[in-house]
């Protein structure tokens, strides 16, 4: 079978991981923009080197409904590719999946898509035209997690569905070896509280932050990354009387994570739901539970489903719950150990690379065994 895959998403050769686990049957190809930003600057695409990449110039690169690909390159990339499945991980509302099903039409391929979108969004026109007409004729469509399926459903959706995470980890990096020489290095010395990821308001930092003011005993926090937020929670930390206890490092590249991780005692994502958006996943939770490190997540969005029975939720917004379960935890190291090894066990079963790559081959050839690629 030969499948080409589009999307911003797979500009980095970390996200591309997942498809070497396919059968060697499958021939995969590539077809990305050269760039895309980020709140933090932006990502620049690095070709792939196992399969055929296709870089393609867009417009409108800092929209998600928005974006498309130059007609006339993607229509070249996929007269080239010849693909028999088209695989889009581009919202439905997206102008880059209504090009790739409208050459569909003439290249005689099907086409899925990939969808986060977990709350309901009310578009405006066109793009609530483009939503619908795609939602029509896409032969299939993925979900990364259950409530954006739920969506799709009552959007009308009927074709083959399947809730498969975006991106999965390598256990064999995400893996738990503690790293005392490098907690030395942070002047890591007692219980720690870790987070990872960009300092903004959605990841519930001031929850956190508040909750921080309330534990006592002996306890540090790592933070692992930056954003605007850092110089008002630098405020709240001397605000909280524990700014002595903050270990600040910025981003660090995504092969060292692990190593961050494995310094922690407990990773916390106290995400926040907004009007606009909630927690679609939290791929920093299955990072932490790959590495053995217990998890407490809020009840945000599909922080829930990710953890499951293998860490602590708490209600969004609530500084109290938070802390009470970081006092527990911290009071607990053989429960800590349990919730560790819980974790790995449910990634290893369901968020590795290789088991992501086997449930979306499992989808596709259940689309290509459906009757029509295209429902009117």
């Amino acid at each position: 079978m030969r499948v080409a895959v589009i999307g911003r998403t797979y500009l980095l050769q970390a996200n591309r991981v997942k498809w070497r686990y396919l059968p060697s049957l499958v021939e995969v190809a590539f077809i990305t923009p050269a760039w895309v930003p980020h709140t933090l600057g932006r990502y620049k695409v690095e070709r792939a080197t196992e399969s055929p990449h296709y870089v393609v110039p867009e417009g409108w690169a800092n929209r998600s409904s928005g974006f498309f690909f130059s007609p006339v390159s993607l229509w070249q990339a996929l007269r080239d590719i010849r693909p028999e499945l088209v695989q889009v991980d581009e919202e439905p509302s997206s102008l880059a999946l209504l090009e790739v099903l409208t050459f569909g039409r003439r290249l005689g391929y099907r086409t899925i898509f990939f969808t986060w979108e977990n709350w309901v969004t009310r578009y405006r026109f066109p793009f609530n035209l483009v939503r619908q007409v795609n939602l029509r004729q896409a032969a299939g469509a993925i979900a990364g997690n259950r409530e954006a399926a739920g969506l799709l459903q009552a959007a009308g959706f009927r074709g083959p569905l399947a809730v498969i995470p975006q991106l999965g980890v390598e256990p064999k990096h995400f893996a738990p070896q503690r790293d005392e020489a490098l907690r030395h290095r942070l002047g890591l010395r007692s219980f720690t509280v870790g987070y990872v990821g960009r300092l903004i308001p959605e990841k519930g930092l001031t929850v956190l932050f508040e909750a921080l003011a309330q534990l006592d005993g002996d306890w540090q926090i790592l933070i692992v990354g930056r954003g605007p937020m850092r110089s008002e929670l630098e405020e709240r930390a001397v605000a909280g009387g524990f700014a002595d206890r903050v270990i600040w490092v910025e981003t660090v590249p995504h092969e060292v994570v692990a190593d961050y991780l494995n310094t922690m005692d407990v990773l916390v994502l106290s995400s926040r739901t907004t009007p606009r958006w909630k927690e679609q996943f939290g791929h920093v939770l299955i990072e932490a539970m790959s590495c053995e490190v217990p998890v407490v997540g809020s009840d945000s969005g599909a922080i829930p489903e990710v953890i499951g029975d293998v860490g602590i939720i708490v209600p969004e917004g609530c500084a109290t719950a938070l802390v009470e379960a970081l006092r527990r935890l911290r009071d607990a190291p053989a429960e800590r150990e349990a919730l560790g090894q819980r974790g790995r066990h449910r990634v290893l079963g369901q968020y590795t690379n290789e088991q992501i790559a086997r449930q979306t081959w499992a989808f596709w050839q259940e689309v290509m065994n459906a009757d029509s690629p295209v429902r009117r």
